[in-house]
């Protein structure tokens, strides 16, 4: 288990400075209040401890954070933690931020009342586990909220065709797609090997396992594209829906 998880942490220490950078324009603009108006709305309480998980360059952390919660993000490489650790300061949000493996947390149980992530769970290497282990340190009531979508996913040829449609329409209109990863070829081919979600349609299987893991009151959002990504990103990722998950673990 230790292995997967630094085959991931290493893949995406060659990606935090390309999604900090992301995260800057995001900041910037007026996505950050889209992505904050969700937050909120779907949160289980109006304020309490959250734990963002693959926090990446912090900015779930901080939209949290400025909206007065007690934050704690985790992701599993070292260098998104203190890209994390810098944006946070920079905003004047005060949080605590650790390199951990998603699916091993070292809190105790019952420890949060609201779990949050953002185009994290497609890189899970046992996602059973992981939502087990994001039960067991929710409170009684708490929720875990996620937005993910069908990321390196194979697909039919149909899916791959409309991608590459929506590609070239964007370089057209926009120039070539931001590329973060600055890494070598084999640790992105390791990285690729550990990934559960490559073949797996989604969010069918969350629909599927959430409930047999104990979740309670499961909402299923298939697409959001239109609520929180700009309009060059609604182009690029027009066949690919970003969607939304939220469950609850039930009250004692």
């Amino acid at each position: 288990m230790q292995r997967q998880a630094e085959t991931i942490g290493k893949r995406w220490d060659y990606c935090a400075k390309g999604y900090d950078a992301i995260v800057q324009n995001e900041f910037a603009g007026e996505v950050a209040e889209k992505w904050s108006g969700l937050l909120k709305e779907h949160a289980p309480c109006e304020k309490g401890s959250v734990l963002d998980i693959g926090t990446g360059p912090g900015f779930f952390a901080v939209l949290m954070g400025q909206m007065g919660w007690k934050v704690t993000g985790i992701d599993c490489s070292g260098k998104m933690v203190e890209t994390a650790s810098e944006n946070a300061k920079k905003a004047g949000v005060s949080a605590e931020f650790y390199q951990m493996d998603n699916h091993q947390l070292d809190f105790p149980d019952e420890s949060f009342d609201y779990i949050i992530c953002r185009n994290v769970t497609w890189i899970l290497y046992d996602p059973l586990r992981a939502l087990e282990e994001w039960k067991r340190v929710l409170k009684p009531g708490g929720r875990v909220l996620y937005f993910d979508a069908n990321w390196h996913m194979t697909g039919d040829e149909a899916y791959r065709e409309a991608i590459k449609r929506d590609e070239e329409e964007y370089r057209r209109l926009y120039g070539e797609p931001e590329n973060t990863y600055t890494g070598d070829a084999d640790t992105d081919e390791e990285f690729d090997k550990v990934l559960y979600f490559k073949e797996v349609l989604r969010p069918e299987w969350d629909e599927i396992h959430l409930p047999e893991l104990g979740y309670e009151k499961i909402q299923v959002i298939p697409r959001v594209n239109e609520q929180v990504y700009s309009e060059e990103k609604k182009l690029l990722y027009r066949s690919i829906p970003m969607f939304l998950v939220r469950a609850d673990k039930p009250e004692e």
